[in-house]
């Protein structure tokens, strides 16, 4: 009903490091049918907007490359860290190419609807696609090559277009779409919000203001205290007023906790998804592992799927400073962790029922009949709460016949693990081996509840869950709409307006309302070794001075854990180096290139230099280049 119908014989052929639908329009094609004939009605121009549609999930096959490297995540269970978590990838990088390579197939094949097709609507739709396309690819890249042809020939020489041009090109033609006024107003939830709309054009141009304003309006003066002047409020004013009108068109009425529920985002009716890019199970090829793989992020390891856990592939696992980033009453710890699992007795016919899965599955009469495998309680919460749990719920901690036997866990810098015998007694002396700090208990199975933003309950027994999640990606989202605001207008100088949307999203979560930047206050459990709250102008136990672009962040952390966008925050907002010195355990010569400029950016791919003649070596990005250097943005 709601999804895009993918015709399986559209292929995409990688051509001079950017991407052609030329193999399956032109290739080999023994009838006298032309492209011309085959896509020359309106059947044949939906066929191509699906296939842009379809090739924007490769840009999140990887949800690594918008995360690691930042204070958010950080690997679990003995893993290495990966090269892009410590700076040390290079122009060859695979996450890197393939990020560059997939942003351009989706706007080859955007370009190639915009070709063919004579639709206004279709038109607006494949212009969509592609300006989403050049917003990732200027977050990542920085300047980049500003295509709007179709790539068909062997043409090689696409040299990269000067930002601020971009940038225009970009605002210029979303404007024209919004103004246009071909396509839906609001997304359609029959559609399942896959398809653009004026909100969703509307959304995307306030987050190419924000940026352009950051990029263009902006001076980095320090990039280890991450301070910057502001040259320019223009883009800020155009970003903040945009974002407002988008926020004021969707109330966050609904809870935290139903913004993310499988079946108010399957079928379409999360009024606060604006654009999405879409799966489904029932009409896949690959009805195993043919959808994405966002659920299997965000943990730590858990155990063996056949012990009726989820598998985490933990290099994406939330930090300390995220688990301790909710204070009492905030709703979204709640609606973001897992925080009850139940125990299976590894029987595959009740696979949905029992386990991790039973929460979405089970009626409450079933999950009474089940014991409690792991229980997960958050770093506020008082001792004597934990202990009247237990007491109220003992005969729940008979575990025999299941899996896994129970824990409950307190998950604070000094972690606490209650452990119990299959009979449901308290293992003492188990207990007591088990309470250790963050940094030991992050390497432990199961220690810490994870993400379940993104858990699809139609996960199959023992599937490989990598690609076993068919939920749709959300990628413009209301909630992360109103922070854009706040941000824009923090920005512009307008604090009122700035705390009046980032008070609307901590109303919706039942966190405090600020009257001012300076009521903010976070917890520091670090601080004078007893721990604390910290307020604006205060410097916490990692020499952090919290300033009013934090208190943004902040809440960019608690609204979008799991989310794909803590990166780019990052880089935007140029606290990217700050962030990463005071929390990632990061050194500044990590970060450092050695031309002595700092990685602000993604290198362009050693791929794209060696076929694309337009591109050469002295154009990478600072911190890539193997010698020489620069007056700019140097390390301090």
């Amino acid at each position: 009903m709601k999804k895009l119908i993918i015709m399986s014989a559209i292929g995409l052929a990688t051509f001079a490091g950017l991407t052609s639908c030329s193999d399956f329009l032109d290739s080999d094609n023994k009838s006298t049918v032309t492209p011309e004939d085959k896509f020359g009605n309106k059947n044949g121009w939906n066929q191509l907007l699906n296939d842009a549609y379809y090739s924007m999930r490769a840009i999140y096959d990887d949800p690594q490359i918008f995360c690691t490297g930042t204070d958010m995540y950080t690997t679990s269970q003995g893993n290495a860290p990966s090269l892009l978590q410590t700076y040390g990838f290079t122009s060859e990088d695979a996450s890197v190419l393939a990020l560059y390579k997939n942003s351009y197939a989706a706007i080859n094949a955007a370009n190639c609807v915009l070709k063919y097709s004579s639709d206004a609507a279709i038109n607006d739709e494949a212009r969509f696609v592609r300006d989403y396309c050049y917003y990732i690819l200027t977050q990542q890249f920085g300047s980049v090559p500003y295509i709007t042809e179709y790539i068909s020939t062997a043409k090689t020489s696409y040299p990269r277009t000067d930002l601020a041009t971009v940038y225009t090109s970009v605002i210029e033609d979303l404007k024209e779409v919004i103004n246009n006024g071909n396509l839906a107003q609001t997304p359609n939830p029959a559609e399942g919000r896959g398809h653009a709309s004026i909100l969703a054009a509307k959304a995307l141009l306030a987050k190419v203001y924000l940026a352009a304003g950051w990029d263009l309006e902006t001076t980095l003066t320090d990039a280890k205290t991450g301070a910057y002047t502001v040259n320019s409020t223009n883009y800020f004013s155009l970003a903040a007023s945009t974002a407002a009108e988008v926020a004021n068109t969707v109330p966050l009425t609904q809870p935290f906790a139903t913004k993310w529920d499988f079946d108010v985002n399957e079928s379409g009716n999360n009024t606060e998804n604006l654009f999405a890019i879409q799966y489904d199970r029932s009409t896949s090829s690959n009805q195993v592992d043919g959808g994405n793989s966002m659920q299997h992020y965000f943990g730590g390891y858990m155990g063996a799927n056949t012990d009726g856990v989820k598998a985490l592939k933990n290099n994406l696992c939330p930090t300390e400073r995220v688990y301790y980033a909710y204070d009492k009453g905030d709703d979204r710890y709640e609606g973001t962790f897992m925080t009850t699992i139940y125990g299976y007795d590894g029987n595959t016919d009740g696979w949905s029922k029992k386990g991790y899965w039973a929460v979405y599955n089970a009626s409450d009469t079933e999950l009474e009949k089940l014991p409690i495998a792991w229980k997960f309680f958050p770093w506020y919460t008082e001792d004597s709460e934990i202990e009247t749990y237990c007491t109220s719920n003992a005969s729940k901690f008979v575990t025999t016949g299941y899996k896994l036997g129970s824990k409950v866990f307190k998950v604070a810098d000094q972690l606490v693990s209650k452990t119990y015998k299959k009979d449901g007694s308290f293992d003492a002396a188990a207990s007591a081996s088990n309470s250790l700090p963050f940094s030991a208990a992050i390497g432990k199975i199961g220690y810490l509840p994870p993400v379940k933003k993104f858990d699809d309950k139609n996960t199959k027994s023992g599937v490989k869950q990598s690609g076993g999640d068919y939920r749709d990606v959300i990628v413009l989202d209301a909630s992360e709409i109103y922070l854009v605001a706040a941000e824009a207008y923090l920005m512009a100088g307008d604090e009122t307006n700035s705390l009046k949307y980032l008070n609307a999203v901590r109303t919706r979560a039942h966190a405090s309302v600020l009257n001012s930047f300076s009521d903010y206050k976070r917890y520091d459990w670090g601080l004078n070794d007893k721990g604390g709250y910290v307020s604006l102008g205060q410097t916490d136990s990692y020499e952090m001075t919290i300033t009013k672009i934090d208190v943004i962040l902040d809440e960019r952390m608690r609204e979008t854990v799991g989310e794909c966008y803590r990166w780019m925050d990052l880089r935007r907002t140029k606290q990217l180096v700050r962030y990463n010195l005071a929390y990632n355990g990061i050194l500044l010569s990590n970060m450092t290139g050695p031309d002595g400029e700092i990685k602000w950016l993604r290198p362009i791919p050693e791929n794209e230099i060696q076929i694309n003649s337009g591109i050469s070596k002295d154009d990478q990005n600072p911190g890539y280049k193997s010698n020489g250097s620069s007056e700019s943005d140097k390390a301090e």
